[in-house]
């Protein structure tokens, strides 16, 4: 029996992947949109988005991917950046639709699948976080600005005169080797509400610089961890939230302190760095 007969027979009990499914295709596609159209509903595709070419969006448009509900990415040629940028911004929030090239979709249309082509038939949120958002700007699609999504990580002033830990809601996990205690105290002198744990309403997250530096090892500790089951597991549709490291937090501290001769918070830091 050669490969291809086991292929065969290894479909056997699987559906075609885009059964019951949402799809979204942006770019050109060699097939002609009403014969392609046709065979995705034959094949059991529930809804079909397609990111026009020609039509001109306004300005706030929203352009598919839909986040929550889309399964298949299906990538043409001369792909809309801005579908492109939406997807990317859907996969920042948790929501991985599986992205295929314009060949593998007429593979399944062709019954040219395997297990690994599946997709679960709900679209389940999952974030995977990894430096890059550390280091995240928030993008403008369509000509939309998203002014209500922060980047990352937070800026502090060199001069310390802007506060922009005010009425914030900040994750602090422990650091080992330093007294919580004193650096939550910290935070609170200076306006900010640390909380030892990860809520849907956090606004910013500190890292430990050792968290940080094996985050941009590629590894994952605890803290990023469990950030990652508490947001899943939440029922946050975005993940919104600003970064910033104990070592900046501390520089900023010490910049403000002096510049303010905030005396309090000054023996607060002594404590926190001796």
């Amino acid at each position: 029996m050669d490969s291809q007969q086991l292929d065969i027979f290894g479909q056997m009990d699987l559906a075609n992947p885009l059964k019951g499914k949402r799809v979204c295709l942006t770019g050109e596609f060699r097939m002609p949109q009403k014969e392609l159209n046709a065979k995705l509903k034959a094949v059991g595709v529930e809804t079909i988005d397609r990111v026009s070419d020609t039509r001109i969006y306004k300005e706030g448009d929203a352009i598919p991917p839909v986040k929550e509900t889309t399964s298949f990415f299906i990538v043409g040629t001369n792909p809309n950046e801005d579908s492109m940028k939406r997807y990317a911004l859907n996969v920042h929030d948790g929501y991985h639709a599986k992205m295929i090239t314009e060949d593998k979709l007429y593979d399944y249309l062709r019954g040219r699948f395997t297990e690994e082509d599946m997709v679960p038939d709900a679209v389940e949120k999952h974030l995977h976080l990894d430096i890059s958002y550390y280091n995240w700007s928030a993008p403008t699609i369509n000509g939309k600005t998203f002014v209500s999504r922060v980047s990352s990580p937070l800026q502090f002033d060199d001069e310390g005169k802007n506060n922009p830990i005010s009425q914030k809601e900040i994750f602090v996990p422990d650091i080992p080797g330093k007294d919580m205690g004193v650096f939550c105290q910290i935070i609170g002198n200076l306006g900010g509400y640390a909380n030892k744990e990860y809520f849907d309403d956090t606004n910013m997250i500190l890292l430990s610089d050792e968290t940080l530096r094996k985050l941009e090892q590629g590894i994952k500790d605890e803290v990023i961890i469990d950030i990652e089951n508490r947001y899943n597991k939440s029922n946050a549709k975005i993940f919104n939230v600003q970064f910033t490291s104990e070592s900046d937090f501390i520089g900023w501290v010490k910049r403000r302190t002096e510049k303010y001769h905030d005396e309090c918070t000054l023996r607060l830091l002594e404590l926190y760095v001796k």
